[in-house]
């Protein structure tokens, strides 16, 4: 039996690592370290290994991160852009190594290639008849977004191919910008009065994303590919090897640092480039470590998330010493108080750091940290800093105190756990950071809406209330500060396009306590309408699969409230539109709750209509086959998957099988 304990630890960590992808893949603007992050991902790991019936479907561990931006079409990826699984010293890799081992018959010493990895942005490009015909960023890895026109400006990726080559070709490599350009940008920027870039990686995904092709092909973009999707026949690739010589052979670029052989060359290899990453002009994270033979690869096959046949090697986090000056207290849109870091600016391998996290108070105590001491901070991943030590302390140093009023409205703070919290309904600072997140990417997507523009609106007294933004017209844009006409149009164009949405996507755009996107859509799937909600109890939703007292009494609490009430009335006045949330999925299907693996070349289906079919009855459709495997649909050609299912004694359709099991649905 598992404990609630167990399962609101084990749901929190899913939310916290859903969210971090949100913000990494998604708005480009992360909000965990890469140590964080995995550390978060190996206990949330350790608890699905030991308790199988507890995993979610859409656990970050069997999810690539990641979503379709709105503004860009959406392209289907054949097969899927996985991601990679993470060992971070030698004795893992070589655990690694003997996994892979123990999966191969008649194999006792496995070749690797090895490359670095690159710190930028996955993309897959497709070439037609030797041309280029689109790009596409990864995406979730099943979905991205068409780049095409963006993608086209990079200057060291070849618009038409050379020679002997395939009629279809899909390949996958990583945009990224060099530190030096990188730079040269930002001076740009900050002489024209635009925000600065975080890093390379981030100045990348923003050209990238850039609606105007023109803006892109200003920005000094480069391009490096290591893999590829899909290839017509004639052309026989058997090796990692074999591919690097194949792009060399079209004058597709790749990286230049790469190294093949045992574990012990790949060591020496990551030894080499841990100690001299910095003396690059781009940033890398680690090595990507791939077993060479595509044979062996087939065999060992993949999660639905991760190749088996492959892992990154990360280097350790990057560590500089300096002052801290000052803490300062930035209030959420929950009212949670957080303690950050003023410090004394300091480079950490080519970014100046300038604040750093404290997480929270407990953590102060942890580090036993004062104002005016030298302390060790942290930079992994090119992500948010953190203070991981003391490193000296003065005579003279300053305790770091725990506020008792709120740093926005001075109301009294409510001290939970090791979190403190201003509970105040008429907070200034809460207001704003609601206001913020529900135009932001991660609420109802506004384009063109940034937080700057939030706060002058705020000021201005034209939106005091989400329901604010669908009253505005363009007299009441310009009235702001820096605001052209050509702008305030664009905003109201996009305002349009969020009057009519559904109950999960209102849901989670709330910012409700406790309510991010995945527990919206357990919401909204449940209670089916708004009308539904405004009426629901406690007891009610302690009813549903996976919502806890926490997320019952803050949805509750939410529709209860006058002043909440009173804006939803305001929003059907100004003719927005919450749509209900439609199930059509019989828990009495056939399909429902059933596992689906494919395998082979289709005639009568694409994959993607397979799959739709397989989803909205309920079922699952896996990357790899398993004993959880219910069926797998076969078609030509087909390879591993096949003989692992026939030795598992699952049962296998072909494509006219299938279609008769769909007829008696």
């Amino acid at each position: 039996m598992i404990s609630s304990k167990l399962k609101i630890k084990y749901n929190d960590l899913c939310n916290k690592l859903i969210e971090a992808n949100t913000h990494y893949y998604e708005l480009d603007n992360p909000i965990l370290d890469d140590a964080s992050y995995d550390k978060l991902m190996i206990e949330l790991q350790l608890i699905e290994k030991t308790n199988s019936s507890i995993v979610r479907n859409d656990s970050p561990s069997l999810t690539v991160g990641g979503v379709v931006e709105k503004v860009f079409d959406a392209v289907e990826h054949i097969p899927p852009m996985l991601s990679l699984g993470n060992v971070f010293n030698f004795i893992e890799l070589k655990e690694f190594d003997a996994k892979c081992l123990r999966s191969l018959h008649d194999t006792t010493k496995i070749e690797y290639m090895a490359e670095l990895k690159y710190d930028g942005l996955a993309v897959e490009v497709i070439y037609k008849d030797g041309i280029y015909f689109q790009a596409s960023t990864r995406g979730n890895g099943i979905l991205g977004e068409d780049v095409t026109n963006n993608v086209s400006t990079i200057k060291n990726l070849p618009l038409r191919l050379k020679g002997d080559f395939p009629k279809f070709l899909s390949i996958r490599g990583e945009v990224f910008m060099n530190k030096k350009d990188f730079l040269e940008l930002n001076i740009k920027r900050k002489n024209s009065g635009e925000e600065i870039f975080a890093n390379p990686r981030n100045a990348a995904a923003g050209s990238l994303r850039q609606l105007d092709p023109k803006k892109t092909a200003e920005r000094p973009l480069d391009i490096v590919f290591y893999n590829y999707g899909q290839i017509s026949d004639g052309f026989n690739i058997k090796s990692q090897s074999d591919l690097f010589e194949f792009f060399r052979q079209f004058d597709i670029p790749i990286s230049k640092f790469l190294v093949k052989g045992d574990l012990e060359n790949i060591s020496s290899f990551y030894n080499e480039w841990n100690e001299n990453r910095f003396k690059l002009d781009f940033d890398i994270d680690g090595l990507v470590i791939k077993v060479n033979d595509f044979s062996l690869r087939d065999e060992l096959g993949e999660t639905s998330k991760v190749p088996k046949w492959a892992t990154a090697w990360k280097f350790p986090a990057e560590v500089a010493v300096t002052k801290l000056e000052d803490v300062h207290f930035q209030i959420g849109r929950t009212g949670l108080v957080t303690p950050v870091a003023v410090l004394s600016p300091v480079n950490i391998g080519g970014v100046v750091v300038s604040r750093a996290t404290l997480h929270n108070f407990k953590e102060i105590e942890k580090l036993n940290v004062k104002i005016g001491d030298i302390v060790r901070v942290k930079r992994a991943g090119d992500v948010i800093p953190k203070i991981t030590g003391v490193d000296s302390t003065t005579n003279n140093g300053r305790e770091i105190v725990v506020p008792l009023v709120c740093p926005e409205c001075s109301a009294e703070l409510l001290k939970e756990d090791i979190y403190i919290r201003c509970i105040n309904s008429n907070c200034k600072g809460t207001k704003i950071e609601k206001l913020k997140f529900f135009v932001s990417k991660s609420g109802i997507d506004i384009e063109f809406f940034g937080p700057e523009l939030v706060v002058r609106l705020f000021e201005a007294g034209i939106v005091k209330s989400i329901s604010d933004f669908f009253n505005l017209n363009l007299e009441k844009l310009l009235l702001v500060d820096r605001m052209g006409e050509i702008l305030a149009n664009k905003i109201l164009s996009s305002i349009e396009k969020r009057k009519v949405v559904t109950l999960s996507f209102f849901l989670k755009s709330l910012g409700i306590r406790n309510i991010g996107d995945h527990v919206a859509k357990i919401l909204a799937k449940e209670i089916g309408s708004l009308e539904n909600g405004l009426s629901v109890t406690e007891d009610e939703l302690l009813e549903i699969h996976e919502i806890g007292p926490s997320v019952a009494k803050s949805f509750v609490d939410y529709f209860n409230d006058n002043e909440n009430l009173k804006v939803l009335d305001e929003l059907k006045l100004y003719n927005f539109v919450v749509k209900d949330e439609i199930n059509n999925i019989s828990k009495n299907s056939k399909i429902f709750g059933k596992v689906f693996v494919l395998t082979g070349t289709l005639k009568n289906y694409k994959r993607s209509e397979i799959k739709k079919i397989i989803e909205s009855n309920g079922g699952r459709v896996s990357s790899s086959v398993s004993k959880n495997t219910d069926y797998l649909i076969a078609g030509g050609s087909v390879g591993s998957k096949f003989a692992k299912a026939t030795k598992l004694d699952i049962e296998i359709f072909d494509e006219k099988k299938f279609e008769k099991f769909l007829e008696e649905l």
